[in-house]
């Protein structure tokens, strides 16, 4: 535990990995997946490849890292390394064993680029990913392995849900930094328009409102979702983040007067699509997805809501947290009802591809129900299917199904022993 740390971590971060690590059994994946040895020790590839600084060699430097250690009241082994690199950048990396430092790296442009000020944030927040244990956490994915294709097999859902996490723990890092930076704004900044930019001042001014007018314009965007595809936050989302933390700590506020502030900041990174036909796409595969498994029975089967997590996750960034705002299946079959009239006027084949989407979900169990049947005859009516085509749709998706399941309950093969010498 780490008190200066743990009380100003931006709570929504470690709650959802608290909670993908609970769902998921991440602790128990992630430690088999280092003992195992598939994770190459951090500490020795920068040790090949990168200069490890001594008192000797970089006072300057170890002295700054020595104070903001002290600061952050980190007292595990760590060891400073620079890496001649053309980019302003940092970044750490958790010891895998006790018998290993961890291990921070600093480009050699950013130790030309920044002032005493700037390092001590820059080292702060790395200190900061160290104490939550944030690498760890960034080894979820990994841990999964690889099917033959080279694909990963962690859950596409995880996969997602952890993408989000990333960025959120960059906000709970940069409070570690601005805590030693002595809650100075200017100093983060600059050192955020020197990372971003690569530019030092005598290129550029640093301007906390110009960060805050461009952030105005990000929550303005039409095509927000391209955000999403950054693993860090947007700049202009991180200063004013800690603005608003700096805030309450002048005010003398917890984090809980902060967090929801900060959170919805967040959500600006998160995918949401924006293009008409992608949100009435949404609507219709979530509406319909959840019509058709409560079609006949009161709670739907796990393979139809896999299979619907499955349908909407290129189109959410959170699919669970979707469905939980439909809160009655009046509410689902008007939105129903609105996003395939728009779809019927509007789109083309892609009604078709829709279709067949939710027909996996009714296909699931290897037949189709009468009910469920209904169901799906309806919405092909209402983005104006023909029943014939929305027959031959379907029942190719259940061929599909069956196929399957078929294969899954032929018995192992049984294999004939050579025959011994005579």
């Amino acid at each position: 535990m780490n008190a200066p740390l743990d009380a100003l971590r931006f709570a929504p971060e470690r709650i959802l990995i608290e909670s993908l690590s609970e769902r998921f059994g991440l602790d128990l994946l992630i430690d088999h997946f280092i003992s195992s040895g598939s994770v190459r020790s951090s500490y020795d590839a920068v040790l090949a490849s990168q200069l490890r600084l001594t008192r000797l060699l970089a006072p300057r430097l170890l002295g700054l890292l020595d104070d903001v250690c002290g600061r952050l009241a980190f007292t595990e082994p760590l060891e400073l390394f620079v890496a001649q690199d053309a980019s302003v950048n940092a970044g750490a990396m958790h010891r895998l064993s006790p018998t290993e430092p961890h291990v921070l790296t600093l480009t050699s442009a950013l130790v030309e680029r920044m002032s005493d000020d700037e390092l001590r944030f820059v080292l702060g927040h790395e200190i900061g990913h160290l104490t939550y244990r944030h690498y760890r956490a960034r080894l979820a994915v990994p841990a999964f392995g690889e099917d033959e294709q080279g694909q990963s097999k962690a859950p596409p859902l995880l996969v997602r849900r952890i993408e989000s996490w990333d960025r959120m723990a960059e906000l709970s890092a940069d409070r570690a930094g601005l805590l030693v930076a002595d809650g100075r704004l200017d100093v983060a900044v600059s050192a955020f328009f020197k990372i971003q930019s690569g530019l030092g001042p005598e290129h550029l001014r640093f301007d906390v409102s110009a960060f805050i007018d461009q952030l105005a314009t990000l929550q303005n965007l039409e095509r927000r979702e391209l955000l999403a595809q950054f693993s860090h936050p947007a700049t202009p989302i991180r200063v004013r983040a800690l603005q608003l933390f700096q805030q309450a700590r002048d005010a003398g506020l917890g984090m809980d007067a902060v967090d929801p502030a900060v959170e919805s900041l967040a959500r600006l990174m998160d995918y949401a699509p924006s293009q008409p036909i992608e949100v009435h796409a949404h609507t219709l595969l979530l509406t319909g997805g959840l019509l058709l498994g409560h079609a006949d029975v009161d709670t739907m089967e796990e393979a139809e809501w896999t299979t619907l997590m499955h349908l909407l996750l290129p189109l959410s960034a959170d699919p669970e947290a979707d469905v939980t705002r439909i809160r009655s299946t009046q509410e689902a079959e008007a939105a129903l009802d609105s996003s395939a009239a728009w779809l019927r006027e509007n789109a083309g084949e892609e009604r078709y591809d829709l279709f067949r989407g939710l027909a996996h979900i009714a296909c699931t169990d290897g037949k189709v129900h009468p009910d469920e049947r209904g169901r799906l005859y309806a919405i092909a009516d209402k983005l104006d299917i023909p029943r014939r085509a929305a027959d031959e749709m379907l029942y190719e998706v259940l061929a599909d199904h069956l196929q399957t399941q078929t294969m899954r309950g032929l018995p192992p093969p049984r294999l004939t022993r050579p025959a011994g010498p005579a």
